[in-house]
């Protein structure tokens, strides 16, 4: 069985590395690194702090990142940061006609789709990684908490880089289906954010639809974030955090092979 996995594996690895190393190499990643870490400069020169402890901290760092991630990092421009990159993964290969060479080599199409939503995906892990690691590890110093803090403050980091990801991937996933279907990245780009603008700005507008607060993206992230974010009052958040998370995964993957089932019946001339 591990013997027939290998050369998937191989093949997977070869392009998500080139992948990675090419997006983590590029300016446009640069720029957006910026875009995603001006909130943790403002909190380095601003933070604050009301009462020291581990409490307090904890407190502090919740209550930041319920404010943060879905007003700003999962908001309209954390939106657009992921769906520019994404869409650019196999859309810019299409309009740049190098889709070829690549399905010249010993890969699959499934293998290609894959290991570049991977790579895309550990792109955004690290311009959203990043400045959420700078707040973890400056609220201990700011709380006189010392290793301590910062240990105990590591779960309320891997959840709340963790539902960023899961919210990113479903939305990544989505631009990459759009991308295969509108091969030009900034139409691309486009196209799928007013998918996503549509869907919850609009929406919620229609007069006989209920609660109509929770068809956005940031409503849903502050229910997966309810699952360990315990020193804040979230009560009013309606919404299992395991369905949630469950429903994101789902409809990512569902959009992934759509994206694979497009481009396994496209013809790319020479």
């Amino acid at each position: 069985m591990s013997d027939g996995l290998e050369p998937f594996q191989s093949a997977l690895w070869v392009v998500f590395e080139s992948e990675f190393r090419r997006l983590i190499r590029s300016r446009k990643l640069k720029v957006l690194f910026l875009v995603t870490f001006f909130p943790a400069f403002i909190y380095l020169l601003s933070p604050n702090a009301s009462g020291t402890g581990g409490d307090a901290m904890l407190k502090s760092f919740q209550a930041l990142m319920l404010d943060l991630v879905p007003n700003y990092w999962l908001g309209i421009i954390g939106q657009l940061i992921a769906i520019i990159l994404m869409s650019d993964l196999l859309a810019g290969e299409i309009d740049r006609g190098t889709i070829r060479l690549l399905l010249a080599r010993p890969v699959r199409l499934s293998e290609v789709v894959v290991a570049k939503f991977l790579a895309g995906l550990g792109a955004l892990a690290v311009l959203f990684g990043v400045p959420y690691t700078v707040i973890w590890v400056y609220n201990p110093i700011v709380y006189d908490t010392g290793a301590e803090g910062l240990w105990n403050g590591l779960p309320d980091l891997l959840l709340a880089l963790g539902a960023t990801l899961l919210v990113l991937a479903a939305l990544g996933a989505l631009a990459m289906m759009v991308s295969v279907l509108i091969t030009r990245p900034l139409y691309a780009s486009l196209a799928t954010f007013g998918v996503v603008f549509l869907l919850q700005f609009l929406l919620p507008q229609i007069p006989y639809v209920k609660n109509p607060e929770r068809y956005t993206l940031g409503y849903q992230t502050v229910v997966l974030l309810k699952a360990g974010f315990d020193k804040v009052d979230l009560g009013t958040f309606v919404g299992n955090s395991a369905h949630t998370a469950v429903f994101f995964g789902a409809v990512g993957v569902i959009f992934l092979a759509a994206a694979w089932a497009v481009l396994a019946n496209r013809d790319f001339p020479d």
